[in-house]
């Protein structure tokens, strides 16, 4: 049975800066109808002041900037477009003719990303807040630590939920080193799907971890804006934690309550496992928004998804923000 109640007021050696037409301090406006929704004056100081959006010149760049346009525009951020290149690894490559190969493909990579940010630049020139674009590029074993030493000086972090079938570059390494080694929170858009505009129904997946508390903690300026939001405990993981409903839902309640934010609170029964229980409940709200911990675990020095996110990360088609 579900139980539930309402709770309330209680090295880079190639990163590459590119500017576009805004710089800092000055506004321009554009084409979009996507407008800020307060006043700089207005918003707060622990809002989201600098939102990155990851950009690889394939079709979901527009997906992903349509994310990050919405909530920049919410949010009066600046965006910063992080184009990655993964580049060849020359030390792979013996001799000459190995050498002149591999740099003859670092060039037409080169060439395809200058070609890539060309076309980007009217786009983020149309955007109605200050923005930039950077360049990163480098061999696979150090372009996922450049791109989280970036994303460490921001607030947000967008990119695409890696899927198995994706047919473009395999990203998977490059977000999970954005989730845990950033220190920052991650935005995963469902490939192809734009957003649903604004962002009212947000469903909390709760559990009693210090990742669920910081991915909380990371999306208040998100829940302060909502018009509904529901956190839930599946009952499964309620009693692998031994979690008490009463301390563990209501203080989060409390907690979010303190910050201006008016819940629901419920005990899902498991259905077939935890991520399909989330989402099917995500649908029958009709969510904008999931909230969750990420989860993980370290492999030869780097980290890789836990079982629950990467199902999440991998079946979801509701946006998801996640942090560790």
């Amino acid at each position: 049975m579900l139980e539930e109640a309402r709770l309330g007021p209680f090295r880079s050696r190639h990163a590459q800066g590119v500017d576009s037409r805004n710089q800092e301090g000055s506004m321009k406006t554009g084409m979009s109808s996507i407008q800020p929704l307060e006043t700089r004056a207005s918003i707060r100081s622990d809002d989201y002041k600098t939102i990155a959006v990851h950009l690889d010149g394939s079709k979901e760049d527009e997906v992903r900037l349509s994310h990050a346009e919405m909530l920049a525009a919410m949010f009066d951020s600046h965006l910063t477009g992080l184009f990655t290149s993964l580049l060849p690894d020359i030390s792979l490559y013996a001799g000459e003719m190995g050498t002149a190969v591999s740099m003859d493909m670092v060039d037409q990579i080169q060439q395809r990303a200058t070609a890539a940010i060309e076309r980007l630049q009217p786009r983020f020139e149309r955007l109605p807040i200050t923005n930039e674009i950077r360049r990163i590029e480098d061999a696979a074993a150090w372009l996922s630590s450049l791109l989280a030493t970036q994303v460490r000086t921001t607030d947000l972090f967008i990119g695409s939920c890696p899927r198995k079938d994706e047919t473009d570059t395999d990203w998977r390494p490059l977000i999970e080193a954005t989730m845990f080694e950033s220190g920052r929170s991650v935005y995963l858009a469902p490939p192809g799907q734009q957003p649903r505009q604004p962002i009212r129904t947000v469903l909390i997946g709760w559990t009693d971890t210090k990742e669920a508390s910081r991915a909380v903690a990371e999306a208040l300026p998100l829940l302060r804006l909502a018009s509904l939001v529901k956190v839930v405990t599946v009952e499964e993981e309620k009693q692998k934690a031994n979690l008490d409903e009463d301390v563990g839902l209501a203080d989060i309640a409390t907690y979010l309550a303190r910050h201006g934010v008016e819940v629901v609170v419920a005990v899902l029964p498991l259905t077939q496992d935890v991520t399909s229980t989330l989402l099917q409940e995500a649908h029958r709200i009709s969510a904008d928004l999931i909230v969750a911990g990420a989860y993980g675990h370290s492999r030869l020095r780097e980290w890789i998804m836990g079982g629950t996110t990467v199902e999440l990360v991998e079946k979801t088609d509701v946006p998801l923000l996640m942090a560790h």
